[in-house]
């Protein structure tokens, strides 16, 4: 309540009334109660308005940071939604790849199938191409004249089994190599080096030659002859007589070879044995003449300086003659006929499918 409301609650005292003996005390109590109720009422409207503005600052102050969020949410979505359309563009293009993949390789497929359908038989002309080269190899690099013989023989039944005459000079050439592999003369290479061995194992077997001292001549008659036609006989017999009391001299014929001492005779028997081991590597290296040469050299220390009336020696002498007698090298083929008529035929086949195709 406002101080003009006050004044007028207040009673106006009259002129013509009689003052009361103590009226001022009643007055002053009232005069206070209203007082104290509006202070109270401005402070409860006081309150009311502080709490009310301050309310009105929060909720302002709310609503601007609510603002502010939904300003950065709508932005957030926005980029969002950017990505997710930039996502689905890349998914949409990948999908797009793939699928031009997949048809790539559908038509791959389609075309295999086709080529399996109008060749299927043309893996077996390639299996026989590469056993004839693999024939090559064997008989040029390891001089296996047997295994390539099976090899090319492997590579005809293949060509045999398509059942195509437009290959039987194919065939025919590879007729003509596998004849020509057969004709050429084999050698046993593990069996001549297991003789050389054998032999080797021999030598510390044999007798070494001895000194043979031949037989003293022996003394003639040296009798004197009674007979006078015989003087000059029995000069000489006297003659002899009367000179073997000064010198001896008895002939003997035929040389006489000194003795090996020990070492020697180790060194020979070892170098014998070195002679017959490169007699073994030249039967696998295919080296005639080393061979040849390496067991002239073994017989003639044989001869030289062992017993050859000595059956061991004996033995070791006629094996060495055989064995002399084998050939190692050979003059193989520089190609084969067929090779080249498969490398043809294939490659026209597979220019002719891809044109095909």
């Amino acid at each position: 309540m406002t101080e003009q409301q006050e004044s007028e609650v207040k009673p106006q005292p009259s002129a013509a009334a009689p003052v009361a003996n103590n009226p001022q005390p009643a007055d002053k109590k009232g005069r206070s109660g209203v007082v104290l109720g509006g202070v109270a009422i401005l402070l409860a409207l006081g309150l009311t308005g502080g709490l009310y503005l301050h309310g009105q600052q929060n909720a302002a102050a709310q609503q601007a940071e609510l603002t502010t969020l939904k300003q950065q949410l709508a932005e957030a979505m926005g980029k969002l939604d950017q990505s997710n359309s930039k996502d689905a563009e890349q998914l949409a293009t990948l999908g797009k790849s793939q699928q031009q993949l997949q048809d790539a390789l559908d038509a791959l497929q389609h075309k295999v199938l086709d080529l399996d359908d109008k060749r299927p038989n043309d893996w077996m002309l390639a299996e026989s191409e590469y056993l004839v080269r693999m024939a090559g190899r064997k008989l040029w690099l390891e001089h296996d004249l047997i295994s390539a013989i099976t090899l090319l023989g492997n590579a005809d039944e293949r060509i045999k089994a398509l059942n195509d005459p437009s290959l039987m000079p194919i065939r025919k050439a590879l007729a003509e190599d596998i004849a020509k592999l057969k004709g050429m003369p084999r050698v046993d290479r593990e069996g001549l080096t297991l003789k050389l061995a054998a032999l080797s194992d021999q030598i510390e077997l044999l007798p070494l030659s001895t000194v043979s001292m031949p037989e003293a001549k022996g003394e003639q008659d040296q009798a004197v002859s009674t007979n006078p036609d015989e003087w000059e006989s029995n000069l000489k017999k006297n003659w002899v007589k009367f000179t073997e009391n000064f010198i001896t001299i008895r002939r003997r014929d035929g040389a006489v070879e000194a003795l090996l001492s020990p070492q020697q005779e180790i060194f020979l028997r070892e170098n014998l044995k070195t002679k017959l081991l490169q007699a073994q590597l030249a039967v696998y290296r295919e080296q005639q003449a080393l061979y040849t040469d390496s067991l002239d050299k073994a017989q003639r220390w044989l001869t030289q300086y062992f017993d050859v009336d000595n059956s061991a020696t004996h033995y070791m002498q006629s094996e060495l003659d055989k064995l002399k007698g084998e050939q190692i090298q050979f003059d193989y083929p520089d190609q084969f006929k067929t090779q080249a008529m498969l490398e043809q035929v294939l490659t026209e086949r597979l220019q002719r499918i891809l044109a095909g195709s």
